[in-house]
């Protein structure tokens, strides 16, 4: 949007007389360069301001009333509008003066008041309030701003009595009046007037504000770098969090909390050690297989797994879709593609950022009155489904366990804890009851003590008139329903759009000319009025300043909180639910802010939940050190939260991280696979367990199970225990009974039953001992026998015969020679 300049201060300034302005304008607009066209070609040349016939498109300029001041007028005083034309199209539009008008009687109803804004009530015989020139040329893709201030002279000839005023702002090009080059624009809005009697009767009205977290799967993420920016943005400063806290200024406003606000879980990192072994890891931008995820465009690739489309054990997911911005509880989304599903960029963020925002959250909650501190289960679970799909007990205990003062926040030990919320379409009374059933089984004894409901659910009627703000349920003892007005809570809903489209102005004074002809209707009577916007409504700064001062301003307002209906109600006579939601035939197309889109929980993805969250336990019982797993299971809990109702592809994205984290941790735990031969009739095979997490591993059980009959296992290995990144060797006593090959399947598993691995198969060459074996061990000693003997006998000397001695000494080597040459 473009941005006006910066007029004067307002003591600099002359009062506007009709030269004035006119100067005054024309110098504004010749000060505002003109913007570069959008979507001209060189084959359609922007015509010059000064030669407009032919070239002018009435539609293209649109007038925005940004301020009344004061907010609620008094007759007999002055007022002041502000605003702007804006030029949307790449066409210079020639104008030269806006008028504003109360276009007939005052509005007395909010049907009325409905009819005029949208254009349904033709204009009555006016009265002006002012005029201002401005142009005479409005740039292409630029905006001229303009003031009226209409002097108390005039305004004192508006009705005494308080009344809703329909306002016209018109802007016309005087210059080309009558012809057909002639360029207008309009506005249908709103003034709302206190009139000068005093109102007896004024309508009581509370303010009741969801604090939920967005659907931005950034939030969950283990990485710094994608955590801490989206926790600013979802808590700090520029949040609609924040603003609903510092910009909604009116006494005795409710705010209903979702603890994780104030917690900012991160959950650690996988705890597996990739392998040296494993595959090349997807790229972190590369589409998950089994999720449908957003391309930079906005579009989605789909790339299923055979047999499980989704992941999830659904096959009718569609194979492309949209990443929806969020929008407001239950606003329909568009189908147009966003590039994430965050509205905004994050802004940077480290730590200490979100440290602070977290701390000045919940300082600011810790100084809210503890009847005005409501507080949700953690994530802010979605009732509606859980009760539909009724997922173990188990499951539901962790997903809506009351959160207190021993979670880390002390905050979270102020404010009522006995709330709930539902979205969807209104409950019907066997409904409610499961509802608090639920609540009550998930803590030891806590009950369900109030319950925020649209008021249909009171008077079948979106058009009938509001009386009790609250009531006590007939079949829910105990429980007491708080009535959210459908009508006023869409219009806040829809302010910050009509704000972009009209004017921070106008969006503020249609809210307070509904709530003024809401008490016109019935003037005389004591009356309740309960707004409660949807989760997620964003906060327009500019729209919510306006209201609050006009809240202070209006006479017949009349600010309680929404305890005090309460209490109110605590004795009244019980009612039976209608079952009946907002109506479109009353509210036409406000009803799309209220009706909250499909939550991506189907059947099939319940039961993947309710495995997940098995799994995790389990994982619990042999981790040593289970810091990382306790810091998955809210990201678990997140799932079944009503922030993700039509924001499918992002619950995806966290869904896939958490069921990545614990498969990959039950992966981690491994046997290798090894081939054995086994030459034995009984004996022990000995197989290697391998822990691949950075947690050592504790009782894991290893079962060890045979192909077929040709081995026997007659005792299982024992409790295996390995630590972090090692492994270990693990035995098991085995019998063959037959010669042969065969297969053992090695499986290993928590106490409770969670595969941990694959299934690992051990190749045994079996080979018993039997009869045979002695005959060879027999032979074999035989034939070393006689082999020995026989090199015995070998080795024996020949015997002598015996002789006597000869006395004759013996001869050396020089006589034997000479003896026997003296022989003949």
């Amino acid at each position: 949007m473009f941005t006006s300049p910066r007029r004067p201060p307002r003591a600099q300034r002359p009062r506007t007389l009709p030269t004035t302005a006119r100067a005054f304008g024309l110098a504004l607009a010749l000060s505002t360069p003109l913007a570069a066209p959008t979507t001209a070609s060189a084959a359609d040349p922007v015509t010059p301001a000064t030669d407009a016939a032919g070239t002018t498109d009435p539609g293209a300029v649109s007038v925005l009333l940004d301020e009344v001041d004061p907010v609620v007028l008094t007759p007999g005083e002055d007022i002041t509008l502000t605003g702007r034309l804006l030029n949307h199209g790449p066409v210079p539009q020639r104008l030269t003066t806006l008028t504003a008008t109360v276009s007939g009687p005052p509005l007395s109803s909010r049907t009325q008041v409905a009819q005029w804004v949208d254009g349904d009530l033709a204009p009555g015989q006016g009265l002006t309030l002012g005029d201002d020139a401005v142009g005479p040329v409005v740039p292409a893709g630029g905006a001229v701003p303009f003031e009226i201030e209409v002097p108390a002279s005039i305004t004192e000839d508006l009705p005494a009595s308080a009344g809703v005023l329909p306002l016209l702002l018109r802007a016309d090009d005087d210059d080309a009046a009558g012809t057909d080059a002639a360029t207008d624009a309009e506005l249908r809005a709103t003034l709302s007037s206190g009139g000068l009697v005093d109102v007896e009767q004024p309508l009581d009205v509370s303010w009741v504000v969801p604090l939920t977290l967005p659907a931005d799967p950034a939030l969950t993420s283990p990485l710094d770098e994608q955590h801490d920016p989206a926790w600013a943005a979802a808590i700090g400063p520029e949040s609609a969090v924040t603003g609903w806290l510092e910009d909604l200024d009116v006494p005795g406003v409710t705010y209903v909390v979702d603890p994780a606000t104030v917690l900012a879980h991160q959950p650690s990192p996988g705890i597996a050690t990739p392998r040296e072994d494993a595959p090349e890891e997807v790229p972190e931008e590369a589409p998950e297989p089994t999720d449908p995820l957003p391309t930079p465009d906005g579009a989605t690739t789909q790339a299923p797994t055979p047999g499980d489309t989704d992941g999830s054990g659904s096959t009718d997911s569609p194979s492309e879709d949209t990443v929806p911005a969020p929008v407001p509880d239950g606003a329909v989304a568009t189908e147009e593609p966003g590039p994430t599903p965050s509205p905004t960029d994050p802004p940077e963020a480290d730590d200490a950022d979100v440290a602070a925002s977290v701390a000045t959250l919940a300082t600011t909650l810790a100084g809210l009155p503890d009847d005005q501190l409501w507080w949700l289960p953690e994530h802010d679970p979605d009732l509606t489904v859980i009760h539909r799909l009724g997922p173990p007990t188990d499951v539901v205990s962790d997903v809506l366990a009351p959160v207190t003062e021993d979670d880390g926040q002390f905050v979270l030990g102020t404010g009522r804890h006995d709330v709930a919320w539902p979205v969807g379409a209104a409950p019907d009374a066997d409904t409610l009851t499961g509802m608090a059933g639920m609540v009550r089984g998930s803590a030891d004894g806590a009950d369900l003590g109030v319950v925020v409901l649209p008021r249909e659910s009171f008077t079948a009627d979106s058009a009938a008139l509001p009386r009790r703000g609250a009531a006590p349920l007939r079949r829910s003892d105990g429980v007491l329903a708080l009535g959210a007005d459908s009508w006023t809570s869409a219009l806040v809903a829809r302010s910050q759009e009509e704000a972009e489209d009209h004017g921070a102005g106008a969006a503020a004074q249609r809210l307070l000319a509904h709530t003024l002809a809401t008490y016109l209707e019935d003037p005389t009577q004591s009356r309740e009025l309960v707004i409660a916007p949807p989760r997620r409504t964003p906060a327009s700064a500019e729209v919510l300043k306006q209201v609050s001062d006009g809240w202070r301003e209006a006479p017949w307002l009349r600010s309680v909180t929404a305890q005090e209906l309460l209490d109110r109600a605590e004795d009244s006579q019980q009612i039976a639910l209608t079952g009946v939601g907002p109506q479109e035939s009353v509210l036409g197309d406000l009803v799309s802010v209220l009706r909250p889109g499909d939550s991506p929980v189907d059947p099939e993805r319940a039961e993947v939940l309710a495995a997940t969250d098995d799994h995790l336990e389990d994982l619990e019982e042999v981790l040593r050190d289970t810091t990382a797993l306790e810091s998955w299971r809210p990201l678990l809990s997140t799932l079944w939260s009503t922030s993700w109702r039509g924001q499918e592809n992002a619950w995806s994205l966290v869904r896939a991280e958490v069921r990545d984290d614990v498969e990959t941790a039950r992966q981690g735990i491994r046997v290798t696979p090894s081939v054995v031969n086994f030459l034995t009739d009984q004996g022990e095979i000995d197989i290697t367990v391998v822990n691949d997490l950075g947690v050592a591993i504790d009782e894991v059980v290893l079962e060890v199970v045979a192909s077929n009959g040709r081995l026997q296992v007659i005792r299982q290995p024992g409790p295996v225990s390995v630590g972090a990144d090692s492994r270990a060797s693990v035995s098991f006593e085995a019998r063959s009974i037959t010669r042969g090959q065969t297969t053992l399947t090695a499986q290993l598993s928590t106490p409770s039953g969670t595969t941990l691995g694959e299934p690992v198969p051990i190749d045994v060459r079996v080979q018993p001992t039997g009869v045979w074996v002695y005959w060879v061990l027999g032979g074999i000693a035989g034939l070393v026998l006689v082999l020995g003997l026989a090199r015995a006998l070998r080795s024996s000397p020949t015997p002598r015969a015996p002789s006597t001695p000869d006395p004759t000494p013996r001869q050396g080597p020089a006589d034997e020679a000479t003896d026997h040459e003296g022989e003949p």
